[in-house]
């Protein structure tokens, strides 16, 4: 309960701030940690978790076509009870319409297909910033069990925990899945942290490409500008005689 308590009060304490503070110093519990950027280096990108991760686990996936990290924050044992697992590569964009720009029925029928094959209870289209959509989505808390050979329902079962997953596009083109794990998943405030740190994300690829870009364009304008004065010093001197 303690550690229950803490977290709480922690998550609020995120939510009313208005700037990310500095990584902690080493010698500070999580309960006084407070928000912490995460960068990944391997798959290029930075959020803001709740507090630093205890841990981070590459490629947690069996799938090895899959690629991210999960970044946990409380776990009992191998028992995971809190955390973010990013994938980067989480959809095919040729099979997903664009939140953004694609038609309303052709995002109204994928979220509909979510719901009814995809075994999710909730899928919406919702803002990630003001500037991008994706779709939020949450597992459901009742699984329906078919027969194999008939087709026909045997069942039901229960799920032992519901997942929270957002989908979106970054402007770099990259397709991301962001999922909460979280004991308390039906606790408001671990939901409204969680949207905040989804909005965080930024997508590093490509950023030193562009600066390359820059520094070549920096160099280029610097050379049309050495050329034409050579010019025109040749030109006033020709002029003078």
């Amino acid at each position: 309960m303690r550690k229950i308590f803490f977290l709480t009060a922690l998550l609020m304490m995120i939510l009313t701030t208005t700037a990310f503070a500095e990584e902690a110093p080493a010698e500070e519990t999580p309960e006084e940690q407070g928000p912490y950027v995460y960068t990944s280096e391997d798959f290029e990108y930075s959020i803001t978790c709740p507090i630093k991760p205890v841990a981070v686990v590459r490629n947690p996936w069996e799938e090895p076509e899959r690629r991210g990290e999960m970044l946990v924050f409380i776990n009992e044992g191998f028992d995971i009870q809190y955390a973010y697992v990013i994938q980067v590569n989480a959809f095919d964009t040729k099979k997903v319409p664009d939140f953004n720009k694609g038609s309303m029925v052709a995002i109204g029928n994928y979220l509909l297909n979510m719901k009814h094959s995809g075994g999710f209870a909730v899928a919406d289209l919702v803002n990630i910033t003001k500037k991008n959509k994706g779709v939020y989505a949450v597992t459901a808390d009742k699984i329906q069990v078919l027969n194999k050979e008939t087709g026909e329902l045997d069942g039901e079962l229960i799920a032992e925990k519901q997942y929270a997953f957002t989908y979106f596009r970054t402007p770099q083109g990259r397709c991301i899945s962001i999922q909460l794990i979280s004991a308390n998943l039906e606790d408001k405030i671990y939901i409204d942290t969680y949207r905040a740190g989804v909005a965080s994300f930024q997508d590093n690829s490509g950023t030193d490409n562009q600066k390359d870009k820059k520094d070549k364009k920096d160099k280029k304008d610097k050379k049309d500008k050495k050329d034409k004065k050579d010019k025109k010093d040749k030109k006033d001197k020709k002029d003078k005689k």
